[in-house]
């Protein structure tokens, strides 16, 4: 959790919701759905939906074969929410399990809805 905590003082936004969010402008996730503005960059939902939860859904192997042989990555399915409305689904790949997890939930965070 200070972890968390450390990197959302580092974020430095990208995008102009980005700003608003780390200027005090907008308060709520739901003034972001009422804007309909995309978002982009999953620190926006850290810093406006804090209690958020992960819970990862499936695992799988996936292989792609090559000249060389069979390359093997893994492929993630995660969902975030905080079980009062919200919840978000993203998948991830990566050569390694906990590399793709990480990503599924930066996915899902993006693919927050009410």
């Amino acid at each position: 959790m200070a972890d968390k905590a450390s990197s959302l003082e580092q974020w430095v936004p990208k995008t102009r919701l980005g700003k608003l969010v780390q200027e005090g402008k907008i308060t709520s996730i739901e003034e972001v759905f009422m804007e309909g503005l995309p978002i982009r960059e999953p620190q926006i939902v850290d810093v406006l939906l804090p209690d958020l939860q992960e819970e990862v859904i499936n695992i799988n192997l996936v292989q792609k074969q090559t000249d060389a042989g069979e390359r093997s990555r893994f492929k993630a399915i995660v969902a975030v929410g905080n079980r009062d409305g919200y919840l978000g689904l993203g998948a991830g790949k990566a050569s390694q399990v906990r590399t793709a997890i990480e990503k599924a939930a930066v996915n899902a965070r993006l693919n927050i809805v009410p």
